[in-house]
């Protein structure tokens, strides 16, 4: 199973392995500006907060677990891109959690036929984002169609993970919440 409980930090896990909404996050600088593999400078602006679920998932292509958990992260943007949610990588050099090497990220890119959008950053990036210290790889933050971070998951994580804690959230919360 991909999913490990002990690498859970700040969030709460149910029966059904459902991420829950913690107090506690930091608001996201939504203004950082990250390199693209398209060759771009983008803003994290781009992506949160236009309506849909984000996932900014932390990455590195040297990474044993995110080699496991990107196929999981590619079904899920492929399924709901074009509907309620997005998958954002934020890749960075494994294991030193330095700055990522283009080259080793476009051939990991090619590999596993990842279509979301592709940033290269080092560690620094979770702090950034209103999470702290990084902890891990893979990391995978959730943020809701406005652009709030309500959970952050350490460790791999499952397409069937993510649709639950979406479902559960508007469930509780609210569509649009």
């Amino acid at each position: 199973m991909l999913l490990h409980l002990k690498t859970f930090f700040k969030v709460i896990t149910m029966a059904t392995s459902a991420l829950l909404l913690l107090p506690g996050f930091a608001a996201a600088d939504t203004d950082i500006q990250l390199q693209g593999l398209d060759g771009k400078q983008h803003e994290l602006s781009e992506f949160l907060g236009k309506g849909k679920w984000t996932l900014v998932n932390i990455w590195g292509p040297e990474c044993p677990p995110c080699k496991e958990e990107i196929p999981e992260l590619v079904l899920f943007h492929e399924k709901h891109m074009n509907i309620d949610a997005q998958v954002v990588g934020i890749a960075i050099d494994f294991p030193s959690f330095g700055y990522a090497k283009r080259k080793a990220v476009e051939k990991f890119v090619d590999e596993y036929l990842v279509e979301f959008p592709v940033l290269l950053s080092d560690s620094s990036i979770s702090r950034k984002l209103g999470a702290g210290a990084l902890e891990g790889l893979p990391t995978t933050f959730m943020f809701t169609p406005d652009g709030r971070l309500v959970a952050e998951q350490v460790g791999a994580i499952t397409r069937e993970i993510i649709e639950n804690f979406i479902d559960r959230y508007e469930t509780k919360n609210g569509k649009n919440q």
